[in-house]
C-alpha cells in the first residue's frame, strides 16, 4: 500500500510525502496534505524505541535460523522414514523394486547447512535480546 486518504478533504497522499523532522529527541514522521495543509503524525520513535525495533529484528533473524535447521531436519527425518520403511519390505518386494535410492535432495541440504553455518545463533543470543 503506497497511498492513504486525508481524513479532512479525502485526497489520496504518497508515502513519498513522508516527511521526518526531530524534536525532543524524538523522531517524528508525517505528512503534510498539499490540499487541507492538515498535519498527519505518523510515527514516533526514540533510542528506547530503535533499540527494541532491533531486537525484534534479531529475533527475526534468529527465528529464521532455527527454520534453517527444522527444514533440513525435517528433511534428514523424511529421507530416515522412507529408508526404514523400504527396509521392512520383504526380500521379495525389495527385488521387485530394486535397491533402495536416496530421494533426498543434496543440494538443498548442503544449502541448508552453509545458510546455518553463516549464521549460528544460540540460547545466549536470546538472553543478550533481554
Amino acid at each position: 500500500m503506497n497511498d492513504f486518504t486525508c481524513n479532512v478533504c479525502a485526497i489520496e497522499l504518497s508515502t513519498e510525502l513522508i516527511q521526518i523532522e526531530k524534536k525532543y529527541d524524538i523522531d517524528v514522521a508525517y505528512v503534510n496534505c498539499p490540499e487541507c495543509e492538515n498535519r498527519f503524525n505518523m510515527m514516533f520513535d526514540n533510542r528506547d524505541t530503535t533499540r527494541i525495533k532491533n531486537k525484534i529484528k534479531k529475533v527475526k533473524e534468529i527465528e529464521h535460523y532455527l527454520q534453517l535447521q527444522l527444514y533440513r531436519e525435517m528433511l534428514l527425518v523424511e529421507e530416515e522414514y522412507y529408508r526404514q520403511t523400504y527396509n521392512d519390505l520383504s526380500e521379495e518386494d525389495k527385488k521387485a523394486i530394486g535397491e533402495y535410492q536416496s530421494d533426498i535432495d543434496k543440494q538443498k541440504i548442503k544449502e541448508y547447512n552453509r545458510a546455518i553455518k553463516d549464521k549460528r545463533y544460540d540460547f545466549k543470543d536470546l538472553l543478550r535480546l533481554m
